[in-house]
């Protein structure tokens, strides 16, 4: 790179104004997106009254295009335990054969969703296009060329999850997302078959289902195909350093605003960690590997997810892009490359692998800490260990500290402490105790009223007018009061979910009020529109701002 500039010395007059026009895309689109807060407009640095009609056509087409290509790959023949679990492989993956077209994004731990065209990337992708051909607008048609070439293929399998009690056995149909195809990434899942057993003595029951295993990517640069259709689209100079410096500008342009990340700000900024902390906020998926982790090397899996939080907000594609360090534990370049072969992983293929990350940085601390009594006084013994795997090597100038432990005990260490605090003595708890059954699952259904084909965003749970309603986290109060079909109703927010108590008789808390797991929110009621007295329970990822198998983050 130095080379080039060099030898474009005598040229530099010239390229200036290119320079200078990469700088104000980059400026523009920022400014466009920093301000993506919602009731905000989108078009521009300043808002226009065609912005609303302008996010419909994107909202529109994203959703169009991100069920083109949803695929069955075993269609009449279901996984089940012992049988063919019909998974790609990196030498045969489905893409871009099909299968049964669904039409939907299906997944049980809407994986999809994660990787979906947002209407923001459209636009982001739309308004670099604008700037960088100097068009004087966005034309409909282009619009429409970009969600065409940016949708992502999702790949599933038919699967069951077998639930066994004294009453018998029932079984469900679910659905795993096993490949996907998009601009972020190829990604195959691969599952396992595991039997869990819930309750006790005469009330116990199993369930047995196809868990998330782990996640490998099959790209050496994940970004390839943004990449390759950015210089087409864009008429990108065939240069790998100014095409992935195009590509950093465009994706943290569309990343736009980031509603867990806004909302942790708020939420830090004017509450202690353990007001909302509770091991409800731990996502479920990666819970296994945090005790897998705990089996291998010693750390408490409480602790680990207390460390993964502070890193990188359980976020697995977290990236610092100064020093390198990316995913879930914020592992450098140097250690992922080193340690992740020493576990059994392939440093490219593995990279968004949650597992491969978890257990890497897992291991990485284990060195640091030595030995630790976690019955004992963790804390302090951990302190030395946390300062070296936090990078707390020498002090500032500008730091009032007189050691690298004393900064980071200030800075780092004390907040995973509250964290690790709040996710061991702070367990998830069942909203409704003593009722159990479910009357309408998560999934697609016939509407109980309106009869039509609809997607129920959460569990309902009959039981008589008046039952306590139980708060299954800790967490801030964000509403309180009426909410159109849902009746009177309850949100509850922490760091990472939503959690939603519907068509409630009565209230028993205010917004912006503190609750801890196991405190009354309400009472159970069949206000709103609702066939009888229940509750609907649904609980909403914050960082993919979509609802979630709430059975995937408590159980009865």
């Amino acid at each position: 790179m130095k080379k080039i500039l060099i030898a474009q010395l005598p040229y530099l007059a010239l390229l200036i104004p290119f320079f200078l026009v990469f700088f104000l895309v980059a400026v523009l689109i920022a400014a466009t997106y920093s301000s993506m807060a919602p009731g905000s407009y989108m078009t521009g640095v300043k808002p226009s009254p065609e912005d609303a009609e302008i996010i419909r056509q994107y909202e529109q087409l994203s959703a169009e295009y991100n069920v083109k290509d949803t695929w069955l790959v075993n269609p009449g023949n279901p996984s089940t335990p012992g049988g063919n679990n019909h998974e790609p492989s990196p030498d045969s993956p489905f893409y871009p054969g099909r299968g049964r077209w669904i039409g939907q994004m299906v997944d049980r731990y809407r994986n999809d969703y994660e990787l979906r065209v947002t209407w923001g990337q459209l636009h982001g992708a739309c308004l670099f296009w604008n700037y960088a051909m100097g068009k004087p607008e966005i034309p409909d048609t282009q619009r429409e060329k970009t969600a065409k070439d940016l949708h992502p293929y999702f790949y599933y399998k038919e699967s069951v999850e077998i639930v066994c009690g004294k009453g018998g056995c029932e079984t469900n149909t679910v659905y795993l997302l096993v490949e996907a195809y998009t601009i972020q990434g190829h990604y195959e899942y691969h599952y396992e078959w595991v039997t869990e057993t819930h309750g006790e003595g005469e009330d116990s029951y199993t369930v047995t289902y196809e868990k998330l295993k782990d996640v490998r990517q099959i790209l050496p640069d994940k970004w390839q195909r943004l990449k390759d259709w950015m210089k087409t689209e864009y008429e990108l100079k065939d240069d790998s350093e100014d095409i992935e410096l195009a590509r950093t500008w465009l994706w943290e342009a569309t990343r736009g605003f980031d509603a867990r990340q806004e909302w942790l700000e708020w939420l830090l900024g004017r509450y202690d960690y353990g007001a909302f902390v509770s091991s409800a906020m731990v996502p479920p998926e990666l819970v296994p590997f945090f005790k897998e982790a705990e089996e291998r090397f010693g750390i408490p899996w409480w602790f680990l997810a207390a460390v993964t939080f502070k890193e990188s907000s359980f976020n697995p594609q977290a990236e610092n892009t100064e020093p390198g360090c990316y995913g879930l534990m914020q592992v450098s370049p140097g250690n992922w490359n080193h340690y992740a072969p020493v576990l059994g992983f392939d440093p490219v293929m593995d990279r968004d692998n949650p597992r491969a990350q978890v257990l890497v940085g897992a291991y990485m601390l284990k060195g640091y800490f030595g030995s630790v009594d976690w019955e004992g006084d963790w804390k302090e013994q951990t302190l030395p260990g946390l300062t070296g795997y936090g990078g707390f090597i020498e002090v500032p100038p500008d730091k009032p500290y007189d050691s690298p432990e004393e900064w980071c005990r200030a800075e780092y260490a004390s907040k995973i402490w509250e964290l690790a605090d709040g996710f061991q003595n702070a367990g998830g708890t069942w909203p409704l105790p003593g009722y159990t059954a479910i009357s309408s699952p998560f999934g697609w259904r016939i509407h109980p009223v309106t009869g039509e084909k609809t997607f129920h965003e959460g569990i309902d749970i009959p039981a008589p007018t008046g039952t306590p309603v139980l708060s299954v986290s800790a967490g801030v109060v964000t509403l309180a009061g009426v909410n159109g079909g849902y009746g009177n109703c309850v949100t509850v927010r922490d760091g990472q979910h939503l959690y939603l108590y519907a068509h409630l008789s009565r209230i028993d808390v205010e917004a912006g009020q503190t609750v801890q797991p196991g405190q009354q929110v309400g009472l159970v009621g069949s206000t709103g529109v609702s066939t009888g007295p229940h509750l609907h329970f649904g609980v909403k990822d914050l960082a993919g701002d979509h609802w979630i198998d709430p059975l995937l983050v408590v159980q009865p």
